[in-house]
């Protein structure tokens, strides 16, 4: 059964969000919201408690921070668990997808300074040891006040420090700020995945202590002119799941 927690026991004089997040968690308990199934919409949501989409997007906010949903543009809202989870999957299969990750979450920029490339940040971003590019550090959230998602370390090429200013409060992102402002579109994203000990920057943002292990992802997005962002992102190794799919094409039969 699913136990108490906020909102679950809301009364009359609780937040309208909260009656209906109290509803929802009722509901998938009791079986009437089944694992894999879909959810009402927001419209459908809003007309049953008569109250805002605002309102209603809030409750599935915090249901979904709680692991019983996840949400994806053009696929609706899908119940993954009827219990609460402290994991944090990610699933993509396209730029829509990353997109789409950086809309539902929350962005904090921490600093932004011009840096030398090492020699293996260098070989790892496709860039060259000594070359000066910009580091972009930050934290990503599941919300303002939420739970930490991400560490991250982004990489621009220095000749694009114009448009990384933009970067201040964006909540798209980076990639989709650089590619609209240079006019270089993207061809390829290539990612590495590793298991990594935390540096003592990345365990503060996750309240752990230095050395705790990470899944450490590395995105390069490249154009025909190089790279345009490379972006390390420290995610807890204990907490993170990271799924894709592979879809096998069949070559047509001539």
């Amino acid at each position: 059964m699913i136990e108490a927690r906020e909102g679950s026991q809301a009364g009359i004089d609780s937040p309208i969000y909260a009656r209906i997040l109290a509803k929802l968690l009722e509901r998938i308990d009791l079986g009437q919201y089944k694992v894999d199934s879909q959810l009402p919409t927001e419209a459908q949501l809003s007309e049953e408690f008569a109250a805002s989409r605002h309102t209603v997007r809030e409750a599935l906010r915090r249901l979904s921070d709680q692991g019983f949903i996840r949400r994806r543009q053009g696929a609706g809202t899908i119940v993954v668990s009827s219990t609460p989870r402290t994991q944090y999957v990610q699933s993509f299969s396209s730029l829509t997808d990353l997109f789409q990750n950086a809309v539902e979450t929350h962005y904090v920029l921490h600093s932004v300074s011009t840096v030398a490339l090492d020699a293996d940040v260098a070989e790892r971003v496709n860039g060259v040891a000594g070359q000066e590019w910009l580091l972009v550090v930050g934290v990503r959230w599941t919300a303002p006040g939420g739970v930490p998602i991400a560490h991250i370390h982004s990489y621009v090429p220095k000749e694009l420090a114009g448009i990384v200013r933009n970067f201040t409060g964006a909540q798209m992102p980076f990639y989709a700020i650089l590619e609209k402002e240079s006019g270089r579109i993207i061809e390829n994203v290539y990612q590495e995945i590793r298991a990594v000990d935390m540096p003592q920057e990345v365990a503060n943002s996750f309240g752990l202590q230095r050395g705790s292990r990470s899944l450490q992802l590395l995105r390069r997005y490249v154009t025909q002119k190089g790279v345009l962002i490379a972006s390390f992102n420290w995610h807890r190794g204990d907490q993170f799941t990271y799924k894709m799919q592979i879809e096998r094409r069949v070559p047509e039969k001539r």
